[in-house]
């Protein structure tokens, strides 16, 4: 026997069939029959899931084209040992991938969720006796006992039940708990109306009842929707598909110029092959924008944390993005679009027909009929209907902080809410007409009867109900004022299917007189000869944010669907009250069943509502809207929605209400559980996207002006005139800091009055392409050019290099201000002063220029010089220019000619609502074609200028001497780093065994604390354990004495020999049990955390050494008190040493971090130690001849033969330059040019190009 044959179809088959088909009997299996069972089948539990690791996903962050040209550069620069670059490549990487993989978060649990809902234990009979065993070892043919209160452990068929009632919400999202019954039903009903069976991980909310079991673990319900998860697959967002595709054509278009440009340099200017790939390496770093993967990160962490103040927790980053290309959202109705509060929207009487107004269980609002408010206290017709609702009710109303909630059934809680808007104050009523006995509801005969006796002795029967049923237990209907008359049937009948059709669940109230000792209601007492009073109708009202919500989404283009597990009647009726079109059109799961997948595309499309469906239907519904080129928001709150939310677009989990499961299935989580606030997310994801665009269009002219800088000079045969190095801090510092001001930029005017952007709209449109290289082409204009100017000047490389990266950030700072408005023009007070991010973000970027153009290491690190004021002048003068040349082009593309031509429509072109505007990769063309007219122009241009030059060439081998020199400083030797030695609690020190000097090992003790507080603390707190840990298990015996009580009171209450009145007595009696319990519980919890305190604290007496090295200084004595914290030793890293030294003489000042040097110290003889110089301080004002410059060395000491404090000098050699000097540009660069070839040759030995 398998689950699944045996399974299908259970609901169908009369409950004692489906015991003889499973061979098994009401007393349940035999233990070893059901042993035999679980070997045969496994356990009652779903498969386990394998997960990535985090290493795994730490890796991942790597997988992109841009990143593997950045790890290949940042390799091959340390191969040829330009340690500095190479380092700062692979920070940024590493920088990237952490920022990734922090924001990621946790990976997709929605198969874990599903997985914990089966419950942890199951009641069952086997061998005849009634035994609780782990759920897992259940298997079908058990026989399984549920009673209110537990959660379903398998998918049982019933075979008895007693007022049996399953909440199934997380199954079907069917709002209200389910009647059960062992009643077979049709083979093809759905999953909401199998009322013979209760479901695996579904809740029993009231009464008992007796089931086989057909099916566990994978073969469930759950289990087959867990199966249907993971075999969804979970879509990239469209800003996913578009970066991918950008970077592999940008990579491409990168790699392709680097090589081309390495070919023309080595070949056409002869240039040496290692400097040509640095130069390559510079081409590459300039063109890839490094930066913009963290910007584009934190503009979507921005939009993350706005729309959490607007009730949308964002899971997954990019579904801020994808937010605002939603087209179509799907959304559950139950406490989505509605209250998820029964609402009594109308009552009907013999004599009239009334409206409530208000929502939920808030008794504010009031009756109106015809239109009109009515007078209630004069109204006793109203009042002979509310006044049986509320008595014969068990529900209660509270209020907390002006929120009302109910304690008891959802219905009741209603029909109270509405007495009290009647007037009816509940406390009086009860107090005039106290309950006398009751019989509660139960599906088998579907009405509730209480028995009332005021205090003059007559008595009331008071009952409520399915109508159809109470129809039949009267004879006389409530006529005018207090008199009664025949039952007019048919209008009853009538006004109930009126009401049905409205969506309302309709409930009946009746009454009879009792006699006037009468104490006990019996069920003859109510079968027949009661009054008519009238007909309520109840409601899930819709939220009224939800209607004005699905008003804005009509305006931004955004189609609003209903998905529901309610009947297609009330899903009309809400959808009719929300404002949806279409709402008569419902389409139910069946409808669904008979539509082939080739048309179930477009009839989703113009269905709007949808009644009755399955998780299959759901997922059949996203897919279908998706192959129609829909991007789709799928709302849910229960597992049976965890493959729809996976599957769409972007999944939405209620937060309230909300299984695990389809949380995490889901991308974003409403904390409100309301519909508004997914419009609200969907404004703020369109505001996130402008913002994107933007940010794009800023970095990369950006980028591209870097690179044509580069390919000019190289074309040229110049030195660049911007390092690698100074073009990682543009695009990483100032590029970065200034681009993420634009995350910060308000929403443009009727971003809510657009149509959704086409799902295969393009990064790049032909107007950003046109935008980007008329920008670069400025920015090349402006850096190049005063480059060029201030070296014609005379100005050295490195000072002319300075100008290049500081014209280059001036024009990012104008062109900032031109990127805040894609077309509208920025010349306005608000262009310059709108948005208090972009100021912040300038005011950053100066300093930080400020800092890299005069800050003294900034000089060694980026090669820097200062710069005079009229040079500023320049680059102000530049920048200023650039800005006005892009508010010109921006007027000139606000024309109707150029918006045609941007656009790529004719004037009576149709806007679809969903179309690309641009095709996918339709940028590929005009950037690949500019890119390779820009090539044939440089090549052409350096070829002319090769022929017409007289180029000389020479190679002169020169004497050592000259290019190499040595110098000799002297220090105090000092470890690389020093750490304290801390107490780590509190105490008298007994004992030190390191003094100053001492050589210690990592662990080694170096002072004790006396033990005998630890001691006397540590035996408290055991004592006080042993005390708590008593009292506990008397509570526990205490609860268990109060549960027996309780269970002996409730079945004599069931037997009518004890009071109800005592079975309430008893529950509080247990309660107050169960919370001492808790209490004392609570207590062993802090004491035994006490008590493992006060063992660590004594752990924490002996004091070692966090590291080898030597004890530089020691802070404290034996028999000193010391504070938790506080710092006995200091301990100092000599593993490695550094010299601080003074060097003067002939060469001092072309001392450079990275020369090579060579220790020496008396105290340790006939040894050499080799280091490296890793800073130097010049002078500031320094002279020829005898300066004084200070230099940190840095050297190994393996064996810790060097001490801290003793002397040292080191002997540091320069070299100049190589022993053969080519110089094909540097040299000699044109015949026609002797004086200026002459003036290089001078130049060539004290200024090396870098490039």
């Amino acid at each position: 026997m398998e689950n699944s044959p045996e399974y299908k179809g259970t609901w169908a088959v009369a409950s004692d069939k489906v015991l003889q088909q499973f061979e098994t009997t009401s007393a349940g299996l035999s233990e070893a029959e059901a042993a035999r069972r679980l070997a045969v089948r496994g356990p009652n539990r779903l498969a386990a899931r394998k997960r990535r690791s985090a290493l795994l996903r730490f890796a991942l962050q790597f997988h992109n084209v841009l990143i593997y040209v950045l790890l290949a550069a940042g390799v091959v620069t340390a191969l040829m040992a330009h340690w500095l670059d190479s380092a700062v490549i692979i920070a940024v990487v590493v920088i990237n991938a952490v920022i990734g993989f922090i924001q990621e978060g946790k990976a997709e649990e929605a198969m874990e969720a599903v997985r914990n809902m089966l419950s942890l234990h199951a009641t069952v009979i086997r061998d005849g006796k009634r035994v609780v065993i782990d759920a897992d070892d259940l298997v079908p043919g058990d026989i399984v006992y549920v009673q209110s209160g537990d959660k379903v452990p398998a998918d049982i068929r019933l075979i008895r039940v007693k007022s049996l009632q399953v909440q199934e919400a997380a199954l079907t999202g069917e709002s209200l708990p389910v009647d059960k019954t062992t009643e077979a039903v049709a083979s093809d009903a759905l999953l909401g109306d199998r009322t013979s069976m209760a479901y695996s991980s579904t809740v029993v909310t009231y009464g008992q009842g007796t089931g086989v079991v057909v099916a566990t673990g994978a073969a469930t319900e759950i289990g087959r929707i867990s199966e249907l998860l993971s075999e969804v697959q979970t879509l990239t967002t469209p800003l996913l598909q578009r970066m991918d595709e950008f970077a592999r054509w940008l990579t491409i278009v990168i790699l392709a110029i680097c090589v081309l440009v390495m070919a023309f340099g080595s070949l056409v200017w002869g240039f040496d092959l290692g400097e040509m790939f640095m130069a390559a390496v510079g081409l590459a770093v300039s063109a890839i924008p490094e930066g913009l993967p963290a910007i584009i990160t934190i503009t979507l962490a921005i939009g993350v944390e706005r729309m959490a103040r607007r009730n949308a927790i964002i899971r997954q980053l990019p579904a801020v993005e994808t937010l605002g290309a939603v087209m179509t959202i799907c959304s559950d109705k139950t406490g989505t679009l509605t209250r998820n509060e029964l609402t009594v929207r109308s009552i009907v009487t013999a004599k009239a027909v009334y409206e409530a107004t208000g929502t939920g269980y808030d008794p504010h609002g009031g009756f109106t009929r015809n239109g009109e408010e009515v007078v209630l206290r004069d109204d006793c017709d109203l009042m002979a209907v509310l006044r049986p609702a509320a008595l014969c009710n068990d529900a209660v109303l509270h209020e907390r902080d002006g929120v009302w909630s109910v304690d008891g059934d959802p219905t009741e809680g209603a029909l109270r809410t509405a007495a009290v808007k009647g007037g009816v104050s509940l406390r009086d009523l009860a107090l005039t007409l106290p309950r006398t006995d009751e019989i509660p509801f139960e599906s088998q005969h579907r009405f509730m009867a209480t028995l009332h006796h005021d205090h003059e002795g007559a008595g009331h029967i008071f009952v409520k109900g399915a109508p159809e049923r109470l129809l039949d237990m009267c004879f006389w209907e409530h006529g005018d004022g207090e008199g009664q008359r025949q039952l007019a049937l048919d209008r009853w009948l009538a006004c109930i299917d009126e009401m049905a059709a409205k969506g309302q669940r309709v409930l009946a109230v009746a009454s009879k007189p009792a006699a006037k000792g009468q104490e006990q209601l019996a069920f003859g007492d109510v079968e027949s000869g009661l009054t008519f009073i009238g007909l309520i109708g109840l409601i899930d009202p819709p939220r009224p944010e939800a209607i004005e919500a699905i008003r804005e989404c009509a305006a931004a283009g955004v189609a609003v669907k209903m998905i529901t597990g309610d009947h297609a009647a009330t899903a009309e009726a809400i959808a009719r009250e929300l404002g949806l079109k279409n709402p008569e059109a419902v389409l139910t799961g069946r409808d669904l069943d008979s539509i082939a997948d080739e048309e179930l595309g477009a009839v989703a499309q113009r269905t709007t509502v949808f009644a009755r469906t399955s998780p299959e239907h759901k997922l059949r519904l996203v897919q279908s809207l998706q192959s129609r080129g829909e991007i789709i928001a799928m709302t849910g709150d229960g597992v049976n929605d965890a493959p729809a939310l996976k599957r769409a677009d972007i999944g939405i989990a209620m937060g309230v209400k909300g299984t695990e499961a389809a949380k995490e299935a889901a991308e974003i989580v409403l904390a409100d559980d309301n519909f508004a606030s997914i419009v609200h997310a969907v404004k703020e994801g369109r505001v996130v996207y402008e913002n994107l665009k933007k940010t794009i269009l800023y970095i990369l002219p950006t980028n591209g002006g870097e690179g044509l800088t580069v390919m000019a000079a190289i074309a040229m045969g110049e030195a660049l005139p911007v390092t690698p190095v100074q073009i990682l801090w543009v695009n990483l510092i100032t590029a970065v800091t200034l681009g993420l001001a634009l995350a910060f930029e308000p929403p443009s005017p009727g971003i809510m009055s657009r149509l959704p952007r086409p799902s295969g709209e393009p990064i790049l449109s032909r107007y950003f392409v046109w935008r980007i290289v008329f920008v670069s082409f400025l920015m090349l204009g402006a850096t190049f050019g005063l480059y060029e100017l201030e070296k014609a000047r005379g100005m050295g490389l490195d000072s002319a290099r300075t100008v290049a990266v500081n014209t280059l950030v001036a024009c990012e700072v104008a062109y900032l201000f031109n990127a805040r408005f894609l077309s509208e023009s920025s010349l306005s007070l608000k262009g310059f002063f709108g948005s208090s991010a972009v100021l912040i973000s300038i005011g950053i970027v100066v300093a930080l220029q400020a800092m890299f153009t005069y800050v003294p290491f900034m000089h060694s690190l980026f090669h820097t010089t200062p710069l005079d004021a009229e040079i500023w002048g320049h680059i102000a003068f530049a920048s200023a220019l650039l800005f006005l040349l892009v508010e010109i082009e921006k007027a000139i593309f606000r024309s109707p000619a150029a918006q045609a031509w941007v656009s790529g429509l004719g004037p009576a072109a149709p806007a679809p609502r969903v179309a690309a505007v641009v095709a996918p990769g339709a940028w590929r063309q005009p950037v690949l074609a500019g890119i390779l007219g820009l090539m044939i122009i440089g090549a052409s241009g350096a070829i002319y200028f090769h022929t017409r030059a007289n180029l000389v060439r020479d190679e002169a081998r020169l004497p050592r001497g000259a290019i190499a020199r040595v110098v000799v400083a002297t220090g105090v030797i000092a470890p690389i780093s020093q750490a304290s030695v801390l107490a780590s609690a509190a105490g008298v020190i007994a004992s030190l065994r390191c003094a100053p000097g001492d050589r210690v090992t990592k662990g080694e003790i170096c002072a004790t604390l006396d033990q005998r507080p630890f001691e006397e603390a540590i035996a408290r707190e055991r004592k006080a354990l042993a005390a708590a840990e008593t009292q506990w298990m008397q509570r526990i015996a205490a609860r268990d004495e109060a549960q027996a009580a309780f269970e002996r009171r409730e079945r004599a209450s069931q037997r009518r020999t004890a009071a109800r009145k005592a079975v309430q007595m008893a529950q509080r009696a247990l309660e107050r049990a169960k919370a001492q319990v808790e209490r004392a519980e609570s207590f062993v919890a802090e004491r035994r955390a006490a008590l493992e305190k006060a063992e660590t604290a004594r752990a924490g007496a002996e004091i070692a050494a966090p590291l080898d090295g030597f004890i530089i200084e020691r802070r404290a004595a034996a028999g000193q008190r010391v504070a938790a914290g506080a710092p006995l030793f200091v301990v100092g890293d000599a593993s490695t040493i550094r010299l601080r030294a003074t060097a003067s003489g002939d060469g001092a000042l072309a001392l450079a971090p990275g020369a090579e040097a060579t220790l020496t110290s008396a105290a340790v003889p006939d040894r050499a130690f080799p280091g490296r110089v890793i800073e130097v301080r010049r002078p500031t004002a320094p002279e020829q001849g005898d300066a004084t410059v200070d230099v940190v060395i840095e050297a190994d000491n393996p064996d810790l033969a060097l001490r801290p404090g003793m002397e040292a000098s080191a002997r540091i050699e320069i070299i100049e330059g190589e022993a053969t000097l080519r110089a094909p540009n540097a040299a000699l660069r044109y015949g026609e040019r002797p004086p200026r070839g002459q003036e290089l040759v001078r130049r060539a030995a004290s200024e090396r190009p870098r490039s």
